[in-house]
């Protein structure tokens, strides 16, 4: 059976633009602006190791010294990939039998092929589906979802809420964000963050999309407008700490350093970055059915929660 559902072009009189009108969908915004990073060439599990030293291991000097002063300690955080899969299947030719001749299919009938247009605005919907689903991932994953397109591995959310170290800094907002209270509870998270993390490492605050608006809102004078309303290019702050949106769900926001350095706090592992390509090819040689497939192996992790605020 065929993934592509034909429109209904019975009518006499009818010239339509010979172009297709895709959907705006966000990607995997959260890769794309930079603020996770991916390791490729992993497949199954991954090991992130922490070595640390004690503080506060002063201790008064003795000629020979008999007691130690503090310690180290070797932990890990585990990135695990999950396994997921995009497939979809049709029919070149029969598909579009009875649709504009444009979109007929290409070739002779033992060979047929998409149009080139039918074939792009199959590609460039696939790969914005399959980018949005692994963003969707990135922030909501749940193995114990009954949501297949979310059970596929863990996503920060999850984790964040485990806090398997118990060091996670928290907030709680006491409710939804909005114009009137979001810089309090952006000020809230500041005051969380170790000073040591404020003061040497280049943080982020990582809002939704929504959320960002609302920052706007906050800093906008209603009764003005001109000047301070509209907006210098660039990315917003708060205290000088960048504010970037991605597709973490409204009413959720972390600090931390978060970037695509082997140093950020949020790391993402899988085995090829090329495997959100999809691959567009006969089912067999001697079939007219097409198949649509991409087949990934992704997982995320944070590292250190001492050094990471989250706020909810």
């Amino acid at each position: 059976m065929s993934d592509i559902t034909p429109i209904t072009t019975g009518a006499t009189g009818i010239k339509p633009v010979p172009s297709f009108n895709l959907p705006i969908v966000l990607g995997a915004e959260t890769i794309k602006r930079g603020l996770l990073n991916v390791r490729p060439r992993y497949m199954d599990k991954v090991e992130l190791l922490k070595f640390k030293s004690s503080q506060d291991s002063f201790m008064a000097p003795v000629s020979t010294p008999t007691v130690t002063s503090g310690d180290y300690s070797i932990t890990n955080r585990q990135i695990v990939l999950g396994d997921m899969q995009f497939y979809r299947t049709y029919n070149p030719l029969r598909d579009f039998e009875g649709q504009y001749d444009f979109l007929w299919a290409q070739g002779q009938l033992t060979s047929a092929t998409l149009s080139p247009l039918v074939k792009k605005a199959v590609l460039d919907t696939s790969a914005t589906a399959i980018g949005a689903n692994i963003e969707k991932l990135i922030w909501e994953g749940d193995t114990a979802s009954a949501t297949a397109s979310l059970n596929r591995t863990d996503g920060f959310l999850k984790l964040f809420g485990a806090d398997s170290d118990g060091d996670l800094n928290t907030v709680a907002f006491g409710g939804a964000l909005t114009a009137a209270n979001i810089i309090t509870k952006m000020e809230a998270m500041l005051a969380a963050m170790p000073s040591a993390v404020l003061e040497t490492e280049n943080i982020k605050f990582v809002v939704s999309y929504k959320d960002s608006f609302k920052y706007y809102e906050a800093l906008r004078d209603a009764t003005i407008t001109k000047g301070i309303n509209i907006m210098d290019g660039g990315v917003p702050r708060l205290a000088g700490i960048p504010i970037v949106s991605c597709g973490i769900p409204e009413n959720k926001m972390i600090l931390g350093r978060c970037d695509n350095s082997n140093d950020s706090n949020l790391q993402a592992a899988t085995w090829m970055d090329q495997d959100r390509g999809v691959l567009i090819d006969r089912l067999q040689a001697n079939s007219e059915d097409f198949f649509i497939k991409a087949t990934i192996k992704f997982g995320v992790q944070y590292v250190n929660g001492s050094e990471l605020v989250f706020g909810s």
